[in-house]
């Protein structure tokens, strides 16, 4: 699966010029998922991760190489949330290495995609209430008072991650980057990332072979670039 190595090369390269901390990865998390949808409310909130105008960049890209996700890793550019005083940006990427076959093709993989993209909307961990707007792709999340005192990390809302997208069976290894450091280039990680979404959606685009005028359509790049990556996957059957 190529479709997305060029996002993976962006990142890489991106966060190479900054301090990055490798955090433990244990089995199992130990942090408790509430499992619902809860709201903390502006009296008992610590501060906001992306809250506002400051940035919040989300997003996943997937690949079958080891070379790019090798195991399951969680890495930090930035303070920790122990150590945030204050409303902070902040940034949550998702690099996740799956297994080709099990991902299908045409309409199968695209469900796919979304299906693991989803993840998110089923996490809930205490005290750690996050913001998610599918229009603009932000990500947002509002950290409580009690969380911060009783040592909510990075580190926990990892793991809790890594299990819940490791309970799709095509995901064989996660790497997730929590990025809040003041001087960041979101702008720049944003960019980056867009092409992921650009790609799903024209992967989109192709399975159901929507009649449009291709010429002044702005996916029309990307789209050419998906079907001469993985032109037998778009074949309608």
């Amino acid at each position: 699966m190529k479709l997305y190595d060029e996002c993976f090369t962006g990142v890489e390269e991106l966060i190479a010029q900054y301090p990055v901390k490798r955090l433990a990865v244990d089995t199992k998390a130990r942090w408790k998922d509430v499992g619902k949808n809860q709201i903390i409310f502006q009296k008992d909130t610590a501060y906001e991760l992306g809250g506002g105008t400051l940035p919040a960049v989300s997003s996943i890209a997937l690949t079958d190489s080891e070379s790019f996700v090798s195991g399951d890793e969680i890495l930090l550019i930035g303070n920790d949330l122990p150590d945030i005083k204050k409303d902070s940006p902040f940034a949550r990427l998702a690099l996740l290495r799956v297994n080709e076959e099990e991902m299908g093709s045409g309409d199968a993989l695209y469900q796919a995609i979304r299906k693991i993209e989803y993840t998110r909307y089923h996490l809930n961990p205490d005290g750690y209430m996050m913001r998610i707007s599918a229009f603009t792709h932000r990500e947002a999340a509002r950290v409580s008072q009690k969380a911060v005192r009783d040592g909510l990390s990075f580190a926990d809302i990892g793991r809790l991650f890594i299990e819940e997208y490791k309970k799709q069976k095509q995901v064989q290894a996660v790497k997730l980057i929590f990025v809040t450091a003041p001087d960041f280039p979101y702008d720049k990680l944003s960019g980056i990332m867009e092409k992921s979404e650009k790609i799903t959606t024209a992967l989109d685009h192709l399975m159901k072979n929507i009649k449009m005028d291709c010429n002044s359509c702005s996916l029309k790049e990307v789209c050419d670039e998906v079907e001469a990556l993985s032109e037998k996957d778009f074949k309608k059957e």
